[in-house]
């Protein structure tokens, strides 16, 4: 079964290991949940000591006929309210087409900055290229298997950004390739199945999107569908094995901010906006 399928079903028809503390969730205007995570410094070397930083996470915004202009402004302003550092955006940003690619740019407009990207597999349907040049356009740059610093909160921040392993273009081994410490990088993956070979690099953070949650929630039948499609990271934190017992790599699968098969999202999976508080 295809994650297509899998949302199809779920939606006419897993719950994740928590490792850090999750120290709020609100429902706002427009459906969009902010889920707050915080992580501590042991989880996430990200940083020097005793410096703080908020990282705000977007994901599938699918623009287009399954996302309602409502919940994109409220993704839109809710970014804005939580005050990021900085924030990313991990894929899916039209539905099928680039029909949507004005209305793209004008929300992209209304994002905080600095802001960073990669790509889904929606983007590589739609026209990946045209996608790539307006995040581009915008200030936003997109990291497709290759890495970049930025200087965040006065403090230099590595970020990996692999791109999507659902249309088979993530080469971890690229993205990795300027990277001297790995386990000091934030990676950005949208297919959270590619993290299984990200942790053996020492990676420690994943922030990732793709499932939707399942879409639609339904208690015990979404978790058991994802099952059944080979779905083994749906929403939420995972802890995966890196390259040797003592090194651990922490997955976030955000559920996402649009839809692309149904308009439908409820529960747990309602659109989310994921802050992070690290340090």
């Amino acid at each position: 079964m295809d994650r297509r399928t899998f949302l199809r079903r779920t939606v006419t028809g897993g719950a994740a290991l928590g490792v850090v503390g999750v120290t709020g969730m609100a429902l706002a205007q427009g459906g969009v949940r902010i889920t707050r995570h915080d992580l501590p410094p042991s989880l996430a070397p990200l940083l020097a000591p005793g410096r703080k930083l908020r990282i705000a996470q977007l994901t599938d915004i699918h623009v287009g006929w399954g996302t309602s202009a409502e919940t994109l402004r409220t993704a839109q302003v809710q970014a804005n309210l939580v005050r990021p550092d900085l924030l990313v955006l991990t894929g899916d940003y039209l539905n099928h087409s680039l029909a949507e690619i004005d209305t793209l740019r004008a929300w992209l407009r209304g994002l905080p900055r600095p802001c960073v990207a990669t790509l889904g597999n929606h983007d590589h349907w739609s026209g990946a290229l045209a996608i790539r040049r307006l995040l581009e356009q915008e200030g936003i740059p997109v990291l497709s298997n290759s890495s970049t610093v930025l200087h965040v909160a006065g403090q230099p921040l590595r970020i990996v950004g692999v791109d999507d392993g659902f249309t088979h273009r993530d080469d971890v081994d690229a993205a990795f390739r300027d990277v001297p410490r790995p386990q000091e990088a934030l990676v950005l993956s949208h297919d959270p199945k590619t993290a299984d070979r990200i942790a053996q690099t020492g990676a420690r953070i994943v922030l990732s999107g793709h499932t939707h949650g399942g879409q639609f929630d339904i208690p015990g039948l979404t978790a058991a569908l994802a099952t059944v499609a080979g779905i083994h990271y749906l929403k939420g934190w995972y802890v995966i094995g890196g390259p040797s017992p003592d090194v651990n790599c922490r997955l976030y699968v955000n559920c996402g901010v649009g839809s692309s098969v149904t308009a439908g999202r409820n529960g747990a999976t309602a659109s989310e906006l994921a802050v992070f508080d690290v340090g």
